[in-house]
């Protein structure tokens, strides 16, 4: 394993401001394991990463929230025990041995209990170069049920500045519009206050423009696969349910870069009005 130092941490926070050093330890490490999974001919062909790491680090680069974890979805036809064999190579360098690594089903809600995913996870841990007595713990997951994405998987370029020298990859990724479809499928079954906000920030600041149609159709593509669906009024009663949540509507504040002002209340109305809106009764 190769260890990263307080120099490489402190380098990093001018291109990851984020308020705790812990933070940028974290997102540091990321930043690496992202390179060592797609740098890696044989996963590249077999996996494509989706979730708030992607999302932000990726399609809304710079980020402007902190994501902890990868989530990554396998697109080819290699048996999954060959994907975790190969992810556990490819990170030792960057993260060392996992300290945990199951088998487990996803189940994000009682209506997906009858189709629910097979998901790897493997959890990584490592003490704080930054807090020594703070343990970092990194989470990747790799769904290995939705193999057939909705939408063409893409391309995009990756890279972070790492000892003077500019580290880069091509991400096997989610297009946009099926990202974001997974998101509104997570604020739908789920309690986050991260699935409002990176819809409403994508909606609203995508350096691309974003359809809400398509987003739709990727949502629903998803809930067809669990077997259920969603009209227009049971989800909305769902966004104004977690909005009378102190929980929800306050988890965000860790998370945000500091320059970043985020009124959730705001955020819920115009994921209404431009997205669930549109939903069929």
């Amino acid at each position: 394993m190769t260890p990263i130092t307080r120099r490489d941490i402190l380098a990093h926070q001018a291109v990851v401001p984020w308020a705790a050093p812990c933070q940028v330890e974290q997102d540091l490490l990321l930043c690496r394991a992202m390179v060592a999974l797609f740098d890696d001919k044989f996963l590249s062909s077999q996996i494509a990463m989706r979730g708030g790491t992607l999302l932000h680090k990726v399609h809304l680069a710079p980020a402007v929230r902190y994501s902890e974890d990868l989530d990554l979805v396998v697109v080819g036809t290699r048996p999954a025990d060959h994907i975790r064999r190969a992810i556990r190579r490819v990170l030792t360098d960057v993260l060392g041995a996992p300290r945990a690594s199951v088998w487990g089903t996803l189940v994000l809600a009682i209506r997906n209990t009858v189709k629910p995913s097979r998901v790897l996870r493997m959890t990584y841990s490592a003490r704080s170069v930054m807090e020594p007595n703070r343990m970092l713990d990194i989470v990747i997951e790799a769904n290995v049920t939705e193999r057939k994405p909705h939408r063409a998987v893409v391309e995009m370029p990756f890279s972070f500045p790492f000892r003077e020298k500019a580290v880069q990859t091509r991400i096997q990724g989610f297009d946009i519009h099926e990202m974001l479809g997974t998101k509104m499928r997570a604020l739908f079954q789920r309690k986050r206050g991260r699935d409002l906000f990176d819809l409403y920030w994508a909606l609203t600041q995508s350096p691309t423009p974003v359809e809400p149609a398509a987003i739709i159709a990727s949502f629903e593509h998803y809930l067809k696969q669990e077997g259920t669906k969603a009209g227009r009024a049971e989800f909305v009663q769902i966004l104004e349910g977690h909005l009378k949540d102190r929980g929800f509507c306050s988890d965000m504040q860790p998370l945000l870069r500091t320059d970043i002002t985020y009124d959730p209340q705001a955020a819920g109305k115009h994921v209404k009005n431009h997205l669930l809106n549109l939903l069929p009764e």
